[in-house]
Formats: structure tokens, C-alpha cells, sequence
């Protein structure tokens, strides 16, 4: 007869500390029993010059132009758009 094993524990899942540096768009820390609803993001952004990282840089004489004619910037999809969510 074959011999299936019985349910299993719940996974144990400890942390001394969590350390958060940043948070971005749609994430979210939770404890404990939770749920989510609802959860919806939508976002643009444009860049003209890009990212400058490092130590002692410089940036000289820049012109920049982001052109940007979209009509809509960040259309809904996917049930977005929830009639009477604040």
C-alpha cells in the first residue's frame, strides 16, 4: 500500500530585520493574515538626460528635449479604471 505523507507544517519564514531602501510603485510590505484588493498602478516617466551615477561627475552645457505627444500617457487596461475607487 502506498504510504502518502500527511499535511505539512506551514513554511517558518524568520527575519532578524528587514531593511527597506526604497519603495516603488505597487509594492507593499505586509505582516501577518493579509489581503490585497483592488491593487492597480499605472505610470510614465520620461527622461531627457538619463542618470548620472558615480562620485565627483559632472554634467556641462546640456540642452535636452524629451518631446513627448502621446494624447493619453497612461491608458487603462486590464480593469484599471474601477468606477468609484478613490
Amino acid at each position: 500500500m502506498l504510504n502518502l505523507p500527511g499535511p505539512l507544517d506551514p513554511p517558518l519564514i524568520q527575519f532578524d530585520s528587514i531593511h527597506v531602501n526604497s519603495i516603488a510603485d505597487a509594492s507593499g510590505i505586509f505582516i501577518g493574515t493579509n489581503a490585497q484588493v483592488n491593487w492597480s498602478t499605472s505610470s510614465k516617466s520620461n527622461s531627457g538626460l538619463g542618470e548620472v551615477s558615480g562620485e565627483h561627475n559632472m554634467v556641462w552645457n546640456n540642452i535636452n528635449t524629451v518631446y513627448d505627444n502621446d494624447i493619453i500617457d497612461a491608458p487603462y487596461t486590464k480593469g484599471d479604471l474601477i468606477i468609484g475607487r478613490v
